[in-house]
């Protein structure tokens, strides 16, 4: 069986070197003021970065792997030396180091914090790209409305990409979560298909071998052997299960059953005491293998709850293969109470029925017995 798992440490520091290239690159970029041709070199802007400018694309660098690990202490000092930065520097370098402290924000904290921290980030920056606070060195010419709209544009969209990529995150912890739950739930079906069924077959063997052994030892004696093989075949199956969950492949696992192969679920159950009547309706003809697993475990769990629970000596299993339907009914004429006995079999019946789209019914007869009757429909069935 194939998890998909997270990205390893290696992984994730490539990842966040990466990232912190790409925003650096950008911090870079936005430091780089080009004037229009025929710009005065008097502009009060001038024609290239300034010293503030290089040194918050330096801050962007070191801010950017450090700001995974201490993100509020990383962007907090950030956003103080961008304050003290607003009126020296030319371009929105400076913010754009803030855009990079505020990526992994959303990613490490709660979601009021993260958005209670980009409004204090963008009230900061508002307040000092506009003029509002203004520090002795500042230079009145480099602020204004259109430089503070370019802060806010440029802080919400550090914040919303970090968002961005933490959603996805979750997903693929959720889809994760999501495999290894419907793996959990498969192996526990496999689990009981096996151990009950065997079990069964050998608790009604074990009984009959008890009761008989003095007067009739011959039947003892063939009880035990139906015992021994039950056991031996339960035992491969099993450490064919256990063999995949070891080595995470399907290589060593036994060949899954299917609907041909319901003459092992006959004999056992015969070997039990309980005659199975099989009829067949319809071509029979190969389905999807999971669909035959599937019906194959449906007969078997019920044909195993005739044994256990029935208290009679036979059963009808019918196949019916449809044009747009496999249908299975397994029934009894024994005490007709709920074979399921408070565990697992019927509700792992309706899961495995459900996967594909099936429905099933399980209850009384209207005269007498217990009846457990399964609809595959083969449109959409996998």
């Amino acid at each position: 069986m194939d998890l998909h798992r997270p990205l390893g440490t290696r992984a994730r520091a490539v990842v966040d070197a990466a990232a912190a290239a790409a925003l650096t690159g950008l911090a870079a970029l936005a430091a780089w003021d080009v004037l229009p041709a025929g710009t005065p070199s008097t502009s009060p802007v001038g024609a290239g970065p300034r010293p503030a400018d290089w040194a918050m694309v330096a801050v962007a660098a070191v801010a950017a792997p450090l700001a995974r690990r201490r993100p509020v202490a990383v962007l907090s000092a950030v956003l103080a030396l961008a304050a003290l930065s607003a009126g020296t520097a030319a371009s929105p370098a400076p913010w754009a180091a803030v855009a990079v402290a505020l990526h992994p924000v959303p990613r490490a904290l709660p979601g009021r914090v993260s958005g209670a921290l980009l409004a204090a980030a963008l009230a900061v920056a508002v307040l000092c790209r506009a003029g509002v606070l203004r520090w002795p060195w500042a230079r009145p010419e480099l602020g204004g409305p259109a430089a503070a709209l370019t802060v806010v544009l440029i802080l919400v969209t550090g914040w919303t990409a970090g968002s961005a990529a933490d959603q996805r995150r979750r997903r693929r912890i959720e889809d994760e979560r999501s495999r290894l739950r419907e793996e959990r739930l498969l192996i526990a079906r496999e689990l009981h298909d096996v151990v009950a069924h065997s079990l069964g077959v050998i608790a009604v063997q074990a009984g009959v071998a008890n009761h008989v052994a003095e007067q009739q030892p011959e039947q003892a004696r063939l009880a035990l052997a139906s015992i021994e093989e039950t056991s031996r075949t339960a035992l491969d199956e099993m450490r064919a299960l256990l063999g995949v969950l070891r080595t995470g492949t399907d290589d060593d696992r036994l060949p899954a059953p299917r609907l041909s192969e319901l003459d092992e679920v006959i004999r056992r159950a015969a070997a039990a005491g309980v005659r199975v009547e099989l009829e067949l309706l319809g071509e029979r003809r190969e389905l999807p293998p999971g669909l035959e697993l599937a019906g194959y475990r449906v007969v078997q769990e019920a044909v195993t709850n005739v044994v256990r629970h029935a208290g009679t000596d036979r059963c009808r299993v019918l196949v019916d293969y449809r044009p747009d339907a496999l249908a299975l009914t397994v029934s009894d004429e024994g005490r007709g109470g709920s074979p399921d006995g408070g565990g697992h079999g019927l509700a792992g019946m309706r899961e495995r029925v459900a996967v594909h789209g099936g429905e099933l019914r399980a209850g009384r007869r209207a005269g007498r017995g217990f009846e457990v009757a399964a609809v595959f429909p083969l449109a959409v069935a996998r």
